[in-house]
């Protein structure tokens, strides 16, 4: 299974229900269920499914706060560009058991 990196306050959000949708600097054609890791841990702590990804400037993801919780990493990170991509995470569910994922470069890695 696909397993999405994520860092640990970021995943401890989403778990919790508080964000739904993860900012990246670049769009994803990957739909469905997924794991997602935690990038401290090194275990994938999670599932969630991706159902969509959109597209936004700045200006105007700074409207939606309540859904990426992510103005921290925007500032930080994203200030100088034009646009960013929200990832659309749905049917988020705990893994009661984590496991470590497969060691990998990048946003992405294996369960």
């Amino acid at each position: 299974m696909k397993c999405l990196k994520i860092d640990d306050k970021g995943l401890q959000l989403i778990l919790a229900g508080k964000k739904t949708w993860e900012i990246r600097l670049r769009d994803t054609n990957v739909r469905g269920r997924i794991a997602l890791g935690n990038t401290q841990s090194k275990k994938y702590e999670g599932y969630a499914k991706i159902s969509d990804c959109k597209e936004f400037t700045i200006k105007d993801l700074k409207k939606f706060e309540n859904k990426h919780q992510a103005s921290e990493f925007i500032e930080r990170y994203a200030s100088e560009r034009e646009t960013l991509f929200a990832w659309v995470l749905s049917d988020i569910g705990i893994e009661t058991n984590p496991k470590p994922y497969s060691y990998s470069t990048g946003s992405w890695c294996k369960t």
